[in-house]
C-alpha cells in the first residue's frame, strides 16, 4: 500500500465525479475499471513501488516473479474488482481486490509464484543479489509468522500510485470505486495490510476515512534494509 500523503491528498477543486468515476479537469486525472490492455503497467507500477513506496530491486531483483507473486492472483482471479488511476490516459495507479471467496485462488496463485522464486533461487539464478535469496527465505520461513490477524469472511485491496503522481487523491478515489463495488455485496467489510515504521507511518492518515488498524505484527522484510523497526499493520473498514 502506498504512503500517507498519496492516498489522501485532497482533490483539485474542479474535480468531478461521472458515472461513479472520477476525473480531475486541470491536471486530466481519472479512475476507470481495470482492462487487460493494463495488465503490464500494473505489474511496472507493483514494482516500481513495492519497497514502502521505492522500486523493489534492492529488496528482491526479479521483477517478473514479484508482480506474479503480489499482483497475479488480483488479476487473473478476480479483475472486475481491479480499478486503474490515469493521467492523460496513461495508468499511475491502482487497486486490486477479491471478495472473501477468492481466498483460495490467492493463496493457490501466490504459493505458485513462490515456489518458482525458490526453484530460480537454489539453482543459482539470484547468485549476483544475495538480497533476492534472502527474500525468498523470508517468505518461505518467515512470512506467515509476521503477518497480522486478519478480519474473517473480508474482502481485502492492495494499491499503489507511482511516485511523481501521489497527492492528487487518486488514492483515495480509488478505495470509493472499491467500495462502492463492494457496497453492493453480501460482504460490505474489507481489510488491507501496509508496511509501517517511523518514517513511514500511513495507518495514520487512514484512520481519518474510518479505516482501523485491526492488528499489528513486527515483520523483518526489510532487515538490513531499513535501520528501524518496521511492522506489518492490518487495517479494516466495515462498509454501513
Amino acid at each position: 500500500m502506498a504512503g500517507p500523503r498519496p492516498a489522501y491528498a485532497a482533490m483539485a477543486d474542479d474535480s468531478i465525479i461521472t458515472g461513479g468515476f472520477w476525473s480531475g479537469k486541470s491536471a486530466n486525472f481519472s479512475i476507470r475499471p481495470y482492462r487487460n490492455a493494463d495488465r503490464a503497467k500494473i505489474r511496472h507500477i507493483c514494482c516500481e513501488t513495492g519497497f514502502l513506496g521505492n522500486p523493489i530491486d534492492a529488496i528482491f531483483c526479479d521483477r517478473e516473479l514479484f508482480a506474479d507473486l503480489m499482483v497475479n492472483p488480483y488479476l487473473d482471479y478476480a479483475e472486475d474488482w481491479a480499478y486503474v488511476a490515469t493521467h492523460d490516459g496513461r495508468a499511475v495507479g491502482y487497486l486490486l481486490g477479491a471478495p472473501p471467496s477468492f481466498d483460495r485462488y490467492m493463496v493457490y496463485a501466490g504459493s505458485v509464484a513462490t515456489l518458482r522464486m525458490l526453484l530460480k533461487s537454489v539453482s543459482g539464478a539470484y547468485a549476483h543479489h544475495p538480497r533476492s535469496s534472502q527474500f525468498v527465505e523470508w517468505l518461505l520461513t518467515r512470512s506467515f509468522r509476521e503477518r497480522p490477524c486478519r478480519p474473517r469472511r473480508a474482502a481485502h485491496m492492495h494499491f499503489n500510485v507511482l511516485p511523481g503522481f501521489r497527492g492528487h487523491g487518486l488514492g483515495r478515489r480509488l478505495w470509493r470505486a472499491f467500495e462502492e463495488r463492494l457496497s453492493k455485496t453480501d460482504n460490505p467489510r474489507y481489510y488491507g495490510e501496509l508496511f509501517s515504521c517511523k518514517s513511514h507511518h500511513p495507518e495514520r492518515a487512514y484512520q481519518r476515512y474510518g479505516v482501523g488498524v485491526y492488528d499489528r505484527a513486527k515483520t523483518t522484510i526489510f532487515a538490513g534494509s531499513v535501520s528501524e523497526d518496521v511492522f506489518n499493520i492490518c487495517v479494516v473498514k466495515e462498509l454501513h
